[in-house]
């Protein structure tokens, strides 16, 4: 039977990469008996590297009329597609609750045409995960807290049970389904290459990337200057659609850059916070791994290993990061800031800023 294959996440776990691949060997992937369907709506300027359009219109994003558009233009490409595989690849499907029908809709259209449904989930330990979604809100000027507020808070959101979010798309598909660690103890080779040898797709998938595209990194978190000049942009009162949000930001990112800053990403992390994750996933962790592996949780997925945590506001010499951070934070307004401060000029806002800056280091000595 034709195999019809559903990459429901988790975000932030390589699958901006695995989507820029795919979308990019499109036309390779059909001579290879591998459909990755174009899915974009007549209202999009541009289609997406995901299926995002389709999913979107799923959670209620875009309108119920554009959900009725995609699936039509779905059901034709797989009517039509002499491919023996489909993927579809949207990372916030395993996040719509556990009563939408959503799973039951994609796997009715994929069998409809004769594919056997399947789901794809890539997992990495949840403390990751929290700070993975902290850098995420960071880079879109949607977080204001140090990260250990949002740690303590965030921790037990249902985004974080793997469990939950698999167990309605695994049962419409009598659990056919392929969890693949971000880092698997038992294999050292790239994510990409460790997908495809899962799905059972290595000797269609690997021969189409090069080296360059196996080490292929995207949507990479921001450093920790750039993060603190985010979170006291946010604090401030910035507010902004995503795509000037993310112009902004990689604006920052570019601006720490340029002054030797930002080697290294963004790590808040201490083994405390990785403890306490995992004690409280480590019930339903071991119930998803012996379904899906037939072996405990700790047996496939690499520990977290925490470096020296570099975030700014939790550092005992962050008055010496002070000038850099006021200086971009100086450049950023100049530029955006009519833009992303809304009810206050940016010069208040900008002054503000400053002046707690300056009341941080007056603190410090």
């Amino acid at each position: 039977m034709r195999r019809g294959i559903i990459h429901i996440g988790t975000p932030r776990t390589g699958t901006s990469s695995l989507q820029t691949l795919l979308f990019g060997h499109r036309d390779r992937l059909r001579e290879a008996g591998i459909l990755y369907p174009e899915l974009t709506p007549r209202s999009a300027p541009l289609p997406h590297l995901s299926h995002q359009h389709l999913g979107e219109t799923l959670n209620g994003r875009r309108p119920r009329y554009e959900r009725r558009e995609l699936l039509a233009r779905l059901d034709q490409a797989l009517a039509t597609s002499a491919a023996d595989v489909v993927l579809l690849s949207y990372e916030s499907l395993c996040l719509l609750p556990p009563w939408h029908r959503a799973p039951d809709l994609l796997c009715g259209v994929l069998e409809r045409h004769g594919f056997r449904p399947e789901i794809l989930m890539t997992v990495r330990p949840q403390a990751a995960y929290v700070q993975s979604q902290y850098t995420w809100r960071i880079q879109f000027l949607q977080e204001a807290r140090p990260f250990a507020a949002a740690f303590k808070t965030e921790l037990h959101l249902p985004r974080f049970d793997y469990l939950r979010c698999l167990e309605n798309w695994a049962r419409a598909t009598g659990w056919r389904v392929h969890v693949v660690p971000v880092r698997d103890r038992r294999s050292k080779a790239s994510l990409v290459e460790r997908i495809a040898t899962e799905l059972g797709l290595a000797d269609r998938l690997v021969p189409l990337l090069a080296p360059a595209d196996l080490a292929y990194r995207t949507n990479q978190s921001l450093g920790p200057v750039a993060t603190e000049v985010s979170r006291r942009l946010r604090a401030s009162g910035a507010a902004c659609t995503q795509t000037l949000a993310r112009d902004v930001t990689m604006r920052i990112d570019a601006l720490s850059r340029e002054r030797g800053l930002d080697a290294e990403p963004f790590q808040a992390l201490d083994p405390a916070m990785v403890d306490r994750a995992s004690d409280a996933y480590r019930r339903t962790n071991n119930i998803l791994a012996r379904r899906v592996w037939g072996t405990d949780w700790i047996d496939r997925v690499d520990d977290l290993r925490c470096s020296a945590i570099n975030e700014i506001v939790s550092l005992e010499s962050i008055s010496s990061w002070e000038p850099q951070i006021d200086d971009i934070l100086r450049m950023v307004s100049d530029e955006f800031g009519a833009r992303i401060f809304h009810g206050m000029s940016a010069i208040n806002k900008l002054s503000k800023l400053v002046a707690a800056g300056v009341l941080r280091f007056s603190r410090k000595i």
